[in-house]
């Protein structure tokens, strides 16, 4: 009887002893994923500033380009404008595609089974 006793003792330590295990795996994994999500957002978002600081005076130097060609100030950074119009337009239409590919990269990043 103090065999089977002991055993069960045993038996219940090893049990919390697994289950505090797998909790700190389960902590880590999603510390890890998080931690990865995050770093790709930071650098998304720096990159993003400097591609709208390029954006930005790439379009001043058109608008003035384009001034220089029709002799209008104003004609000139219209052609600008609508160009970005246009390109509003085109990322409306397909906003559920691009929505899409965003939601699908966030989840292979948490799904990612490369450790």
């Amino acid at each position: 009887m103090a065999d089977s006793n002991q055993f069960f003792s045993e038996t219940k330590k090893e049990i919390e002893s697994y289950l505090e295990n797998r909790a700190l795996l389960l902590k880590m994994q999603v510390i890890d994923k998080t931690a990865r999500l995050g770093a790709k957002l930071v650098l998304g978002m720096t990159l993003g500033v400097l591609g709208f600081c390029l954006v930005f005076f790439l379009s001043v130097l058109a608008g003035y380009f384009f001034a220089d060609l029709t002799g209008s100030l104003y004609i000139g950074f219209g052609i600008v404008v609508f160009g970005y119009f246009l390109l509003i337009l085109l990322i409306y239409w397909n906003r559920k595609s691009i929505g899409n590919s965003i939601a699908n990269t966030i989840i292979q990043i948490l799904f990612d089974k490369d450790e």
